[in-house]
């Protein structure tokens, strides 16, 4: 666990220039637990999105797309690996998403 926990954390720092993956800021470690601490995102998460309003319009669609593939161009250069891309993991911050939860990401 701890393993991950740093790999996460190396990663994430090397990536902090990119608008479509959240912010890594700090790290806090108790006894029992890691915390991590991101930037705040204000529109909860993709999946909650689709949930509250269903299939979204094409131009929106296209949008997040971009975004999407904008991330993954940094993450590609970097020679990371996700492996973990769903809904629940893709933040929305004033209308842009971001990527999160690189928890199983692993540098290739």
């Amino acid at each position: 666990m701890e393993e991950c926990t740093v790999n996460e954390i190396n990663i994430l720092s090397t990536l902090q220039s990119c608008p479509y993956i959240v912010k890594y800021i700090d790290m806090l470690k108790t006894a029992n637990n890691f915390y991590f601490v991101y930037e705040f995102c204000n529109g909860g998460t993709l999946d909650k999105l689709l949930q509250k309003e269903g299939p979204l319009p094409e131009r929106k669609c296209l949008i997040y797309l971009r975004q999407i593939v904008e991330a993954f161009k940094v993450l590609s250069r970097n020679n990371i690996m996700h492996r973990d891309i769903k809904p629940d993991n893709i933040l929305i911050h004033a209308g842009n998403l971001k990527i999160a939860d690189f928890g199983f990401c692993k540098p290739l």
